[in-house]
């Protein structure tokens, strides 16, 4: 607790002939108040900056024209995102509840057309290794099967040895 104090520790220095607790009020109102602005100032700078990653289809189509479209699993979304942002792709998500299970679409840009072939040979290559990779459900059956075999075959030997020593 003493530690997290320490570190926010702000000094505010005022001169004064008298010190009362107006006097320190008002500084503190003025310190703040110049808090205020900064912060103001920097989320302004902070909105001038054209956006960058994931946003709405319509957002994509504005920025300028020509979006690219692929079909993408559900899974692959977040390891998309995450490559998406190490790359500096802009893209939109669009999900199709036509179909029983439903689709998405992935309407993507970026500034190189080798930036993007690079960014999807990282992401299928991801996708690959995750589809190769034995998920932990299916681990826990195996080694449940496993167990249950081992039991059976335990339980047969101990029913051979009662058997010859009665």
């Amino acid at each position: 607790m003493e530690e997290e104090v320490n570190q926010r520790v702000v000094s505010v220095s005022f001169s004064t002939g008298k010190m009362t607790a107006d006097v320190v009020a008002r500084a503190m109102a003025s310190f703040i108040a110049a808090e205020h602005q900064r912060l103001n100032q920097h989320a302004a700078e902070r909105s001038n900056q054209p956006k960058h990653g994931k946003m709405t289809l319509q957002q994509l189509m504005d920025k300028d024209a020509g979006a690219e479209k692929v079909e993408i699993e559900n899974s692959g979304l977040k390891k998309f995102d995450r490559i998406a942002r190490k790359y500096h792709i802009d893209y939109a998500i669009k999900k199709d509840s036509g179909g029983d299970p439903p689709k998405y679409y992935l309407f993507f840009k970026a500034r190189d057309k080798d930036v993007m072939g690079m960014a999807f040979k990282e992401y299928m290559d991801s996708v690959k290794k995750q589809k190769d990779k034995e998920t932990m459900k299916e681990k826990i059956q195996r080694n449940k099967e496993k167990s249950k075999q081992l039991d059976m075959k335990r339980s047969k030997d101990k029913n051979r040895h009662k058997e010859r020593s009665l």
